[in-house]
């Protein structure tokens, strides 16, 4: 584990996530639980790699607020704004409303909280690894990848809410999510908090804007939008890792020079 840490990370969370699946079938609520595989995967493999000290700056991320104004609003808003695009394409392309409002519950409010369970593991521990030795964009293909397949057996258990519905689109769509995430996570200095803002703003601006399309075609349609921002990002990025930023307890980890 210390040799392949990395290796070892990924599947320990999925270990950790995966065994909750089959008792789905009594509630789908406990596929909470399963949020806080990568999160226990990351704190695990930071404590054998670096004992106390590599755990402790490892949940130093959770609180690293001070990154500037402007990040916390494109945390928020840019997956509110490419949410709205989205429900714009889809209307242009046939849907009965510009918008389909939804309705939030205190629960959506809860998994907003929640996935912080999910970024301390994937942001927090596996992105700056891959940072080490690959180009973010490099980086953020793996990670989107592993991160999508991490959900695959949530659209093979009947009852849960991506039963069914199309797995290519969503890691295709996890893959770009990455890709914007990782854009972001270089100019906040890992912030794992940031990282949980802009996840948690995906999902409710998802299910508030677009609830009213079905899963197949909303995850189609996303992917081509959150594509078209990726592609950007990716352009902004580059395929280089040429400049360092500072982690606590770390050396430097590579990153792109452009923002």
């Amino acid at each position: 584990m210390r040799k392949h840490p990395l290796i070892a990370f990924f599947v320990l969370a999925y270990l950790l996530t995966w065994w909750i699946y089959p008792l789905l079938k009594f509630s789908p609520l406990l596929g909470i639980f399963g949020l806080f595989g990568p999160a226990l995967a990351a704190m695990i493999m930071a404590a054998i790699t670096g004992g106390k000290t590599g755990l402790k700056a490892l949940l130093s991320r959770v609180v690293r607020w001070r990154v500037g104004l402007p990040w916390y609003v494109i945390a928020l808003g840019l997956p509110t704004v490419l949410s709205l695009v989205t429900a714009a394409v889809a209307y242009l392309l046939g849907a009965p409303k510009l918008l389909q409002v939804g309705a939030l519950t205190i629960f959506d409010v809860i998994l907003f909280v929640l996935v912080v369970g999910e970024e301390l593991g994937w942001r927090g521990y596996a992105l700056p690894l891959l940072l080490e030795k690959r180009s973010p964009v490099i980086a953020s293909l793996i990670l989107g990848a592993v991160w999508g397949l991490w959900h695959l057996p949530t659209f093979l258990v009947p009852g849960t809410p991506q039963y069914g519905l199309p797995l290519t689109a969503f890691v295709l769509l996890t893959i770009e999510y990455s890709i914007l995430m990782t854009w972001v996570f270089l100019h906040t200095l890992g912030s794992v908090l940031i990282a949980t803002l802009f996840h948690g703003a995906i999902n409710l601006s998802q299910g508030l804007f677009l609830g009213g399309l079905d899963g197949a075609t909303r995850y189609w349609l996303l992917s081509i939008v959150y594509g078209v921002a990726a592609i950007i990002v990716a352009v902004m990025l580059g395929f280089r890792a040429r400049r360092g930023f500072t982690e606590p307890g770390r050396e430097q980890v590579r990153e792109s020079t452009t923002s």
